[in-house]
């Protein structure tokens, strides 16, 4: 019987997981309205499924910002570079802003000098308020640690039994029955996923 890191149902949990991730994570940074340019959200991609001998791996990629965004407290080392800010002025508009600073009524300012006496202003506050605290947001770790890897630890101990109780059949000849997890899981997919499989020893009768 081939390994349990080789089954196919370890395949399908890992690439559900990862979608489950990459949607919850989606969902909270938009819940929690830190969504800019929707570069942060896009950002956020489920990966594909990885194997080798004896081992297999999936991961879910998103911007570094967003743990900073995440962050209850950020602390910043130095003051940020003033082109960044600047162009994160321009795609927001300078609209956007309640007032420029520096603006003199009576006379009329480019728009490129707009953008850089609020870049400069922004600049100006970091360097004056270097640490920010916010409330707790949660975006990510909660999602993981509370929901997300539970769910999938109960998936994996349902896969497991499953490829037990297989195993036991496939070795002896005869059924045995292990109890699933009925909590929070969807034990009728995985038995689907099992049955799917298309291995010869899958396909191997019990009985000779």
């Amino acid at each position: 019987m081939a390994d349990f890191e080789d089954s196919p149902i370890l395949t399908k949990l890992l690439e559900d997981f990862v979608r489950r991730v990459e949607f919850a994570l989606k969902d909270a940074v938009n819940r929690e309205g830190v969504v800019d340019t929707g570069d942060l959200v896009d950002s956020i991609k489920a990966g594909t499924v990885n194997r080798g001998k004896g081992w297999i791996s999936a991961h879910i990629s998103f911007s570094e910002l967003l743990r900073i965004k995440d962050m209850k407290v950020l602390n910043y080392g130095s003051v940020p570079p003033i082109r960044p800010i600047a162009d994160w002025v321009e795609r927001t508009g300078v609209s956007r802003f309640a007032y420029i600073p520096g603006y003199k009524r009576g006379g009329p300012q480019t728009e490129i000098e707009k953008i850089d006496r609020i870049a400069k202003g922004i600049q100006y506050y970091l360097r004056a308020t270097p640490n920010i605290r916010r409330g707790y947001r949660g975006i990510y770790n909660d999602q993981l640690k509370l929901f997300l890897i539970p769910q999938f630890y109960e998936d994996m101990r349902a896969a497991a039994n499953l490829y037990a109780a297989q195993a036991f059949r496939e070795a002896f000849g005869f059924e045995t029955t292990i109890n699933l997890p009925t909590e929070n899981i969807n034990a009728s997919r995985i038995q689907s996923a099992w049955n799917a499989r298309t291995t010869k020893l899958a396909r191997k009768p019990a009985y000779k």
